[in-house]
């Protein structure tokens, strides 16, 4: 009888502690991807401490190209393109975790021939333009989309970023000659660069040894 009744207490255990595990949350060690989307506060403009970091697991290096930017796998070296069109709360998180940094400023000009763009700039050049295209369906906030990059000189020590032929901010017109065929004008910019695919910038002088300024795609908001 006492083996009998020691049996049901340990049944009655054993069913209890089943209930209680398939009732406890299961957790798992997750990391956010690149194309996580979180929501984005918007404000006409907003100046952000740029010494905040992301804890986000970084895999990928930003890249610039044509008409696009791209991300690069660090261990494997395979590519995703981010092209233009992408909302830009999407666009931000990935540059934020691709750079490990928010973005210093952000705001609207008003006075680009293209119309009103809003401009995302990171502290280290990059600036990532955005025009807004309403739709009926989306809130007002995601109506702005990726639609141009311009990566200047920067004074801080933060990530360069570069093409997948390695040229940057500080590169030399006889590097970029060695990389892409350009064409090179003269114009009020100064001594100005294009690619037959889309990549434009700015040489300090007409020299081989003259450095790049100024580096863009897509949209733009120079005045010439």
């Amino acid at each position: 009888m006492q083996s009998y009744r020691l049996l049901i207490i340990l049944s009655v255990t054993l069913i209890g502690c089943q209930t209680k595990d398939s009732n406890t949350p299961q957790t798992t060690n997750t990391e956010i991807s690149l194309d996580t989307v979180k929501v984005f506060e918007e404000s006409k403009e907003k100046i952000i401490d740029s010494t905040t970091t992301i804890k986000t697991k970084n895999t990928h290096k930003l890249l610039l190209t044509s008409n696009a930017l791209q991300l690069i796998h660090r261990k494997t070296g395979s590519t995703i393109e981010i092209p233009f069109g992408k909302p830009i709360d999407q666009m931000i998180e990935i540059t934020n975790t691709a750079l490990q940094s928010k973005p210093t400023s952000i705001g609207i000009n008003k006075e680009c021939g293209a119309g009103p763009l809003k401009m995302v700039s990171w502290n280290n050049g990059l600036t990532i333009v955005f025009q807004q295209k309403k739709s009926e369906t989306a809130k007002p906030e995601t109506d702005w989309k990726f639609a141009g990059w311009y990566m200047g000189i920067s004074s801080s020590s933060a990530q360069k970023i570069s093409t997948m032929a390695g040229i940057s901010i500080g590169s030399s017109r006889a590097e970029m000659e060695s990389a892409y065929v350009i064409t090179v004008s003269q114009t009020s910019l100064g001594y100005e660069f294009s690619t037959s695919s889309g990549l434009y910038g700015i040489f300090e002088g007409p020299e081989k040894e003259a450095k790049i300024t100024s580096l863009w795609s897509g949209l733009s908001c120079n005045f010439r």
